[in-house]
């Protein structure tokens, strides 16, 4: 009998605890509703910032005060949000917004120690983002940023010592520079983790992938490894377009490339491409479209043009048609530096609309850039029905995976040569194709690496495994993922790892090595999905794959927006694709035609594929 009488209390709690809770539902409808308020006082904030310049005091002001508002409301509340996940009150829904209420985060640590952190974090971003670079043979010359003065430099400069010297000097003014301050940053950053009830640092570095960074390392070590053959196929040829270049005296056989050749190299697959930059295009007489140029012949002249062709292509994806005071509420950038200028979507929380800010820049970039803002848009407004707490992305770049999804089937030859951007038939044969493939390989296969290092010895650091200046270290990872060598040995006299920070120095790469994963994927499933992609059908290769018009992908997509982060990711991943995990082969299928061209090229020319 009180077997039974335990087993029915038993059940009754079960019951209970997938219930609402109404004491909860006021804590989370007044947290929510407080939380908006916050979050759309710093949104304002940055619009202004946006649209005024970067040095506006109002709107940094603004962000600030907003900042510490959060963080205040953050502190009073959190007492509550514990007590009401230690209880297990509410259902899955209420659980959910209780797991993404925020957390104090640095705000953990003592006063001093707060102060400190923020500073160091203030100090490395100042100085990677504003030191000034001493000119090459004008020691009193002491005016020039990495970009775009030594950028520019750099990329017109055939004066090998010249090019070495500014690479030895950016790792000299940003990297040892800061050695100290990084080594302090990374032992905060460990007590901050243990504060906030984190019994191993990594897994507070990557909480917002809500994986632990055992489970996130080998994610990540997963992608390594099936990236690899395409990464070795691509290393070996572009080390044979170096030693070219420079002669193999300076690129040996066999041997991890020089850094500070090869970034250049690589970086001009950033730039506004011209076919002549790369020795070995795999067919430089067919060379590279110019959109820029078809985009001014069809007449797409302005933003405003632009923006409504990509509002149709989006309508015509079976997503809802954007109203038509949208552009005419839309505002300019202030900033018309075309590496820093770019459309953007805002969200607003409280506010019962969202802004839009474009660059009246018309070219390449910026035409490709709209399909991935107009996706923001789209996914902002498709999380309007989840409370605050719960209109985040599922991991970090979530969204950005999606626009660039979109972007890279508006970016399709077939799409191109429909629209009108390109003419003829070659863009179909593989000739053209290819160079479009060896373009975009350049972008992604290369840099997937790199990011990889980034967070591979930040973790190392946090679990322990290594010191956290130990640049001997950091160029075993760099030369065995990335295989790149420092133009002359570098030992732990030296420190390296903060020139090569591209974000803040507290931002983790995992989520943006998924986010592009995430995009090849979501790409490969539609085209599968829409019969746009055979794999093994000669006219129907997955580079060629055209969604327009297909009106089954926008509703799937919005379905999916809407989920917000009420949902861990491999569940949206399971509403959106049919399956739950992230997954390289999209990548891999994308570039497959440029594999077995590189294959066939490095056996041809007997070029070394790895390095010792």
């Amino acid at each position: 009998m009180l077997k039974k009488l335990l087993l029915l209390a038993s059940l009754g709690l079960a019951r209970a605890a997938t219930e609402p809770d109404a004491t909860l539902a006021a804590f989370l409808n007044e947290t929510n509703d407080k939380l908006a308020a916050a979050y759309d006082q710093e949104v304002l904030g940055e619009l202004r910032n946006e649209l005024q310049g970067p040095n506006d005091l109002i709107a940094l002001l603004q962000v600030e005060i907003a900042n510490e508002k959060l963080i205040n409301y953050v502190k009073s509340i959190t007492p509550r949000a514990k007590k009401y996940v230690r209880l297990k009150l509410g259902d899955a829904v209420q659980r959910r917004q209780l797991e993404k209420i925020p957390q104090l985060g640095y705000e953990m640590l003592p006063e001093k120690e707060l102060r400190n952190i923020y500073a160091l974090t203030s100090n490395m971003s100042e100085n990677y983002h504003n030191v000034h670079l001493c000119a090459f043979g004008q020691p009193q010359n002491c005016t020039l940023k990495l970009i775009p003065d030594v950028q520019q430099i750099l990329h017109e400069s055939q004066n090998l010592k010249e090019i070495e010297y500014y690479w030895f000097e950016w790792r000299r003014c940003t990297g040892l520079a800061t050695r100290s301050q990084f080594v302090a940053f990374m032992e905060l950053y460990k007590k901050t983790a243990q504060l906030n009830g984190y019994a191993h640092a990594e897994d507070y570095w990557f909480r917002s992938l809500e994986l632990s960074g055992r489970e996130t390392m080998a994610l990540l070590d997963g992608f390594m490894d099936a990236l690899r053959p395409l990464f070795l196929q691509f290393h070996a040829h572009v080390r044979g377009s170096l030693r070219k270049m420079y002669g193999e005296q300076l690129v040996p056989k066999g041997k991890p490339y020089p850094q500070h050749l090869a970034e250049i190299f690589l970086g001009n697959a950033f730039r506004r491409v011209k076919a002549e930059w790369f020795v070995d295009l795999p067919y430089p007489d067919v060379g590279l479209p110019n959109i820029t140029e078809a985009l001014q012949q069809r007449n797409l002249n302005t933003t405003m043009r632009v923006f409504w062709h990509v509002a149709e292509y989006y309508r015509e994806l079976g997503m809802p048609q954007l109203e038509d005071d949208l552009y005419r509420n839309a505002k300019p950038v202030a900033n018309l530096d075309g590496d820093r200028c770019w459309h953007k979507a805002w969200r607003f929380y409280d506010l019962p609309y969202t802004n839009f800010s474009y660059c009246a820049l018309n070219d390449e970039e910026r035409f490709f850039n709209m399909f991935e803002a107009q996706s923001d848009l789209h996914y902002y407004r498709s999380t309007s029905e989840q409370p605050t707490l719960l209109r985040e992305e599922p991991f970090p770049s979530f969204s950005d995976a999606i626009g660039k999804s979109i972007s890279l089937a508006a970016s399709s030859p077939r799409y191109l040569h429909k629209f009108g951007l390109t003419r003829g038939a070659e863009w179909r044969d593989l000739p053209a194709r290819l160079n479009r493939l060896y373009l975009q390989g350049m972008r992604v296969v290369f840099l997937l690496p790199v990011f990889y290092v980034l967070d591979r010895y930040r973790v190392e650091v946090l679990s322990g495994r290594i010191r956290a200046d130990d640049n001997e270290a950091y160029w075993r990872l760099t030369e065995e993922f990335t295989g790149a060598a420092a133009p002359r040995r570098r030992s732990n006299e030296q420190f390296d790892v903060p020139a090569k920070l591209l974000l803040e120095v507290d931002d983790q790469y995992a989520s943006h090595i998924m986010s592009i994963v995430l995009q090849f994927q979501l790409y490969t499933h539609f085209c599968n999905l829409t019969n746009q992609y055979v794999d093994g059908v000669d006219d129907k290769p997955l580079d060629l794959c055209d969604l327009s018009g297909q009106r089954q992908v926008g509703p799937r997509l919005r379905r999916a927006m809407a989920l917000g982060s009420s949902l861990h990711y491999r569940e949206v991943l399971q509403e959106m694709l049919g399956e739950r995990e992230l997954s390289l082969n999209g990548l891999l299928s994308y570039f497959q035609p440029l594999y077995e061209w590189l294959v066939m090229q490095n056996r041809l020319n007997g070029l070394e594929v790895g390095w010792t």
